[in-house]
């Protein structure tokens, strides 16, 4: 078996001192290239007209205006992600105000055609690629019903899992930073849920 060419001290200080400042990503991590803060900027518009958007109609929008929009908006979002993955951010800044405008005109052409938003007494919120319906009151096996691709969850089912899994983390959290949201929650171990 051959024998593991050693470095010395001196040689792996040099090469840390060398490679300091940088992060090659892929190497430390699964993620890929991080998205350049210009590109997040130019985003930030569309990401919070998006946002508000799902809070008024989940995500029945899109069924509720006539298919050429629908189709418009998709190819909107897909050259907005092409500009977003490649860097351009002047690009991402015009897909993304025309994905604002767009869900503006979507939101009065449904109004007009009728349609009107679910209503619901809670909030509903875009996680990924889900849309989370937190019922405050009312029967939910009929928001379930009525919203089979929501996930619907009672304000106080989502109190009863928090408190068991992360009251006391989030709290302490929360009093230092204030501020501090949630971006990612990873896998919880030895799940016990009582029903």
């Amino acid at each position: 078996m051959a024998k593991k060419p050693s470095m010395s001290a001196t040689e792996a200080k040099k090469k840390a001192m060398a490679e300091r400042g940088t992060f090659d990503v892929g190497s430390n991590s699964d993620y890929g290239k991080p998205y350049h803060r210009l590109t997040l900027a130019a985003v930030a518009p569309f990401v919070r007209a998006s946002a508000d958007s799902v809070a008024i109609w989940g995500d029945t929008l899109l069924g509720c205006v006539p298919p050429a929009f629908a189709v418009r908006y998709r190819e909107l979002q897909n050259q907005l992600d092409e500009a977003m993955v490649s860097e351009m951010h002047q690009e991402a800044a015009s897909a993304a105000a025309s994905l604002v405008k767009a869900l503006a005109v979507m939101d009065a052409t449904a109004r007009n055609a009728g349609h009107q938003p679910p209503e619901i007494d809670g909030h509903l919120v875009k996680w990924g690629d889900t849309v989370y319906c937190l019922l405050a009151s009312g029967d939910i096996s009929a928001v379930r019903r009525d919203h089979p691709s929501w996930v619907t969850y009672h304000v106080s089912d989502v109190c009863a899992l928090l408190s068991a899994r992360a009251d006391d983390v989030l709290q302490a959290v929360a009093n230092k930073f204030p501020g501090a949201k949630i971006v990612s929650v990873g896998p919880m171990v030895e799940d016990v849920i009582d029903l």
